[in-house]
């Protein structure tokens, strides 16, 4: 198991159980796109236009390997959505009353990172490694979308919902697109 794959296992755990033990937070804390120490990061250049549109967002992430210690996920399932190509991952639970995980991969071939709405908890600018990106944290429904740029007209939203917190659905968030980012396309 990679280190991104331990690390991002570790940050789900203890964000559902804080979760779990603080109960839920309007207020939402602000990014840190840093995990890691950027010396340990792998370096990526920018995917050109056309290895985008053939971008799977289901290739980019493997549960039964990337998140087998969080638990099973059902998934992927394709949907395609809003201009989006996506792919969904959720995680099946023992509990239905219990806190829940989906993770969504949205390719969005014509929306930038600029274009990242606010629906409700700002939109934070940052960077995934060497990508522009930028987060948008939903307190009225404790989801995260963090985008992560492709090129100069196109992207790729993490998106995470069903958890009982905004802030640690961005940790989430956050966690998922450092796996994530260095499977893109490279120029």
């Amino acid at each position: 198991m990679s280190q991104h794959s331990s690390l991002l296992i570790a940050i789900i755990t203890m964000a559902m159980a804080s979760a779990a033990c603080n109960g839920t937070s309007d207020e939402v804390a602000e990014a840190d796109f840093s995990p890691y120490n950027a010396a340990d990061q792998p370096s990526s250049s920018q995917p050109s236009r056309t290895d985008n549109a053939q971008l799977n967002p289901c290739s980019l992430l493997d549960a039964a390997s990337d998140l087998s210690e969080v638990g099973t996920f059902a998934g992927p399932t394709r949907k395609d959505r809003a201009g989006a190509r996506s792919c969904v991952w959720q995680l099946e639970r023992d509990n239905p009353a219990g806190e829940g995980l989906v993770i969504a991969l949205d390719v969005r071939d014509d929306q930038t990172v600029d274009s990242l709405t606010d629906v409700g908890g700002g939109v934070r600018p940052g960077a995934i490694n060497d990508r522009t990106a930028a987060e948008a944290p939903d307190p009225a429904s404790n989801d995260c979308t963090l985008a992560i740029e492709l090129d100069t007209t196109s992207r790729i939203d993490v998106g995470i919902a069903a958890m009982d917190d905004v802030n640690a659905a961005c940790e989430v968030a956050r966690e998922v697109a450092y796996l994530v980012e260095p499977r893109l396309t490279k120029a």
